[in-house]
């Protein structure tokens, strides 16, 4: 076998190789078509009742979406009649808004002289306040005298009263002491300062003052006694001493020791007289 025939036995087994894996392949992707048909058949007829049902629910999909469409312009008609309403009634809500904020300005203003007005009657009342305390307090003052001049006016209807009386008794006692003077042969008329009464008594009190003895005795001015009227001291009948009157009540009087009389201790019961009788 030369070169050729041997280049040609190559070639056939690389063709013959070449021919068995084509038809290996060919073999490994046979089909059968008519089932392959028959299932394209099934699944176009599935898509068409598919399609027939989606069709139908497209239908009734486009009749619900017409009577929405008819509802919703029937809203939107609706919402347009509300909306043209509600823009009227907020026309006349602003007219009346504006109509408020003037009234409120106005109302400020009202308030403002009000309060103005407030704090001038406050004023007007504090000071009315101060001039009812001042004339309670004036009042109350005058009612005060009033009382106070009630009880001296009682006081001094009293003490008249009472003068008035002592006037009627003193004039009694002046009457029994007239007819007494006369009845001793004394007259009335003279001057009681030129004599001294003759008058007892008792040393009642003795006290201590400045280095002098004081004698309290029972007899005083009712008695006719006077400051500077002399009495004389005893005791029994011993002579004790003299005494110069200082001081005279009613029914009292204070006399000084006179130390170069005194002739014995005085004490307390001693009778004192304004004249000595001498037996």
């Amino acid at each position: 076998m030369n070169l050729l025939g041997k280049v040609l036995t190559g070639v056939i087994l690389i063709t013959s190789l070449i021919v068995m894996v084509v038809a290996v392949m060919v073999y490994s992707t046979h089909r059968n078509f008519k089932e392959d048909a028959d299932k394209l058949t099934a699944q176009l007829n599935n898509a068409k009742q598919q399609n027939q049902q989606l069709e139908s629910k497209l239908r009734s999909l486009e009749s619900l979406l017409t009577g929405e469409v008819e509802t919703a312009k029937q809203e939107v008609a609706k919402l347009e009649s509300e909306r043209i309403q509600l823009v009227a009634e907020n026309t006349t809500f602003q007219s009346e808004l504006d109509l408020l904020r003037q009234e409120q300005r106005t109302n400020t203003a009202a308030v403002v002289a009000t309060q103005s007005n407030n704090e001038s009657l406050t004023s007007e009342v504090d000071a009315l306040r101060t001039a009812i305390q001042e004339n309670q307090q004036a009042r109350d003052e005058a009612v005060a005298v009033t009382i106070r001049a009630t009880d001296e006016l009682h006081q001094a209807q009293g003490t008249l009263t009472s003068l008035r009386e002592r006037s009627i008794q003193l004039v009694q006692e002046l009457g029994t002491a007239t007819s007494m003077l006369r009845e001793s042969g004394i007259d009335p008329s003279t001057d009681p300062k030129a004599g001294v009464p003759n008058v007892r008594g008792v040393v009642s009190a003795i006290h201590r003052a400045a280095g002098n003895q004081l004698i309290e005795v029972s007899v005083g001015a009712d008695d006719g006694i006077k400051p500077g009227h002399t009495i004389e001291v005893f005791r029994g009948e011993r002579y004790l001493g003299r005494a110069e009157i200082l001081k005279t009540e009613p029914d009292r009087a204070v006399g000084r020791v006179i130390r170069r009389f005194q002739q014995g201790q005085i004490q307390e019961g001693d009778h004192v007289a304004t004249k000595l009788r001498i037996s």
